[in-house]
Order: C-alpha cells, then structure tokens, then sequence
C-alpha cells in the first residue's frame, strides 16, 4: 500500500525534507501553505513560496488564508484532498484538533533540541541551541497529539554542530535527517505501530520575537557572533542601532583581543564596508550587514547601541511564564538567569 502525504509547509526551512520526501518516491497528496505574497516575513520568519515550489515539483498546493487553520474555508479545502497521514514540516502553529482526528494513520510531527524531545520542547529550538552554544542537538519523528511535543517518538536521530554553523546550517542538517525518518515510515508504515512514549520531566525553550535579538557589546567577540549565528537568515538577523537607525548583522566573527575605545564603539572601517566593534575581550569583525536606511554606513568612533542579553532574556522568561505558567523552561536557559 502506497501511503498518501498531506504536509503542512509554508516555511523554508521546511521545504528541503518535503522536496527529498517527493524525490524519494514518498506519495505527497498536497501540500498546504499560506500566501507568501500577503504574509507578513517579520511575523512568520522564514516564510516560504511553497505555492511556487510545489508547481516546481508538480504537487497540488492548498492555499490557506487562516494560519491556524480553524476557518469554515480552509477546513473545506482541506478536507477535499484525499490522505492517510499529515507531515507537520514547517508550520509554527499547533494543528487543531478536527485536522489530528482527520488523519486515518496519524499525523507525524517532528521536533528536536539539545536535550531531546522532552527536555526541549516550545519554540526556536534551533536558534536557542545556536544562541547557548550546544555542541549536540537531538531530533525526532513523532505521532502529533493534542498537546505540545508530547506525542510517542516512532524514530530519532542526532547531529553535532561545528563552530562554523549558524541557522541555516542547522537546518540543512535537520532536513537531510527528517526526510531520512519520514521516508523510513513511507517505506515499513508498520513503524507507525511501534511507537515509544516519552518518558522523564517536561522542559520548554520559550519563543522568540525579533524584538528579542539586540547586541549586547558588553559580552564577549566569541558570544556575539554565536548570537549572530543563531539569528542569521531566514530569521530576521541579531540587531543594533546607531543614531535611530536599525542594524542588521548577518555574518561576524572574532577578529582580536584588542578593544580601543568604549564598548559598542566602532574602532575602524575596510574599503568593503567591513567593520570592527569593541566588544569585552577583544574587537568583533562585522562582514555582511543592512540596515533599514540605505544612506547610513560604518564611520570610525561612531558607537552602536547595545542592549543587556539578561534583560532580553528576563523579558523573554517573563513572557513565557505569563503565557504558559505550566510549562517550566529549560535549565538551560534558568541557569542564566537565576
């Protein structure tokens, strides 16, 4: 038996398992997306055009107008493709229950973080890896129930980072392994009968706003990038600003151990509009950056704001535990604050 594949995609870095899965043989039905042209990128980071992939691809593609997918009209389109699984590929919004209950063998959801599927779950568990310097991440396939991450795993797979990755890498890594599980099933869907439920204390990384990724100068060249790496595109970049205008940093690294001048401040400027920014122990190269005024450039002396990461932090914490107050976050991230 051939199983059809609905699949839940309308982010990038989803895309790249759901393409492996069509050119592994896997049977996909449809693939449901947002609008790409009308949604809003700060808000859906990393938000993908599947509609155009899937002609790519020649799979039916179902626009869906509600991210929640709790209309009368997205549920109608939806329930005229004819499937016997759901793939969550990339979509950063629980699947409601009349969607879960429609599935005749289940819906596989996937989801991973340093500590594994229960010591990590909640949202950018990626990003939050990157941002703590995690060497190791820990990911899962996994039957989607009603709550959060708390479905029994059928499959898992592990990846070790290099210094050198930064989000995008991290999600190249995490495709290669998801498409590997779901075609896994595909192939012996008996696997989908023998599923392990998860065990020990449930740990949560909170979520993350744009807003939440400022500089702080004051710490050192080697965390900052490390912050830069975990912030890199499709998310919206580690930010700064100088004089009102909005900097965004894409790619850095450390440079020296020298700091002349004040934290934050830029200390000289290359040809190529490179720069360099005193940091705590040392000067920080900044290689690629934008900002949201296209007349500004790097100019010598000038100083860039900075934003303490425990405030961000604090406020990230805060936000969560007024929001979900049953789910305690990851020690990971207590550690830093407490």
């Amino acid at each position: 038996m051939t199983l059809k594949i609905l699949v839940l995609c309308t982010l990038e870095t989803g895309w790249d398992s759901v393409v492996s899965v069509a050119q592994g043989g896997g049977h996909i039905a449809a693939v449901v997306g947002l609008d790409y042209a009308s949604c809003d990128q700060d808000k859906v980071s990393g938000v993908f055009d599947a509609e155009a992939g899937c002609r790519r691809l020649d799979i039916p593609f179902v626009k869906v107008k509600d991210y929640s997918l709790c209309s009368a009209e997205d549920r109608l389109s939806i329930s005229a493709i004819s499937y016997d699984l759901i793939w969550v590929a990339g979509w950063q919004r629980l699947v409601p229950e009349w969607l879960i209950e429609s599935a005749r063998m289940g819906v596989l959801g996937v989801h991973g973080s340093p500590d594994g599927i229960s010591g990590g779950r909640g949202r950018s568990p990626q990003n939050w890896a990157l941002l703590l310097g995690c060497a190791r991440f820990d990911i899962a396939l996994f039957l989607i129930r009603t709550g959060v991450d708390d479905g029994p795993v059928i499959l898992e797979r592990s990846f070790f980072y290099n210094e050198t990755d930064d989000i995008r890498v991290s999600y190249y890594k995490v495709s290669l392994l998801i498409s590997e599980m779901v075609l896994e099933v595909l192939g012996s869907p008996e696997r989908l009968g023998a599923i392990t439920p998860q065990k020990g204390g449930s740990f949560y990384f909170p979520q993350r706003l744009p807003d939440d990724g400022s500089v702080d100068w004051s710490q050192s060249v080697s965390v900052i990038a490390r912050h830069c790496r975990a912030l890199a595109k499709p998310y919206p970049g580690l930010r700064t600003k100088c004089g009102g205008v909005i900097l965004r940093l894409w790619q850095c690294q450390p440079f020296d151990d020298r700091v002349n001048g004040s934290i934050g401040q830029i200390s000289a400027v290359f040809a190529d509009g490179c720069f360099l920014v005193n940091c705590a122990d040392g000067r920080l190269l900044v290689r690629e950056w934008s900002s949201d005024d296209d007349a500004w450039e790097p100019l010598m002396n000038v100083k860039l704001e900075s934003v303490p990461f425990f405030d961000q932090l604090s406020r990230i914490v805060g936000r969560h535990a007024g929001k979900f107050p049953g789910q305690p976050i990851s020690d990971r991230i207590r550690r830093l604050i407490f």
